[in-house]
């Protein structure tokens, strides 16, 4: 991923201070370019290098930031790395669409046909505004019914699966389930008929940023 959107530019006194420094060394040696070369040329020297510069930083992590995702998963795999030996792929997939295709099947089971252990969330999916103002009851049977399909599917297709729906915070349902189930590999399945919202785009990009495991992004009909 190129940059992580909830990274503050700024994040201490040190980093302003040094965002500072850099900023004046960096218009001076424009300015010198522009007069001993020509104007332009210190213009085009300031806004090259500084947006390389910014681009750079950007993508430098941050040491201390938490990446609670990657501490769940890592979290389940101390509690359970004695018993992992000759344990199938466990695969987390997050059904924001029922589960349905071939493409999905093949992508969950793998190239080897290795035994899958099939850990189903079905998210609560409400925008932040309507879980604050009203009750979810409609969103609760929907995540419900989504679950109840996608187990289906997979148990036709001689998976073994078990499922539960998410808290109605996405991240924090993806975190619990991390923690007490972990992932060998997440794979995202929404509906190739409606474009991504925000927060699904949110959700594939800090599952790619924190964990070390691989994430697929699934588009199914619907």
């Amino acid at each position: 991923m190129a940059v992580d959107v909830r990274r503050n530019p700024i994040r201490s006194e040190t980093d302003a201070f040094g965002v500072t420094v850099a900023t004046v060394a960096l218009a001076a040696l424009s300015l010198l370019l522009g007069w001993l070369l020509a104007p332009l040329v210190g213009v085009i020297v300031f806004v090259v290098v500084g947006l390389l510069a910014l681009g750079a930083y950007l993508r430098t992590p941050e040491p201390d930031r938490r990446m609670p995702l990657r501490e769940a998963a890592s979290e389940h795999d101390r509690r359970h790395a004695a018993g992992r030996d000759g344990r199938g792929r466990h695969v987390l997939v997050v059904a924001n669409e029922p589960l349905e295709g071939e493409e999905l099947r093949e992508r969950i089971v793998g190239r080897n046909g290795a035994s899958v252990e099939l850990d189903v969330l079905a998210p609560v999916l409400t925008s932040r505004t309507h879980l604050a103002v009203t009750d979810i009851d409609a969103e609760l049977d929907r995540a419900r019914e989504r679950l109840e399909r996608s187990l289906a599917w997979a148990r036709s297709h001689g998976l073994n699966a078990r499922g539960e729906i998410g808290d109605p915070d996405p991240a924090t349902a993806i975190e619990d389930e991390l923690r007490a189930f972990g992932a060998d590999e997440v794979i995202v399945v929404t509906c190739e008929e409606e474009p991504g919202d925000r927060q699904e785009q949110a959700e594939l990009e800090r599952l790619c940023d924190e964990l070390d495991v691989p994430v697929v992004h699934v588009a199914i009909g619907g």
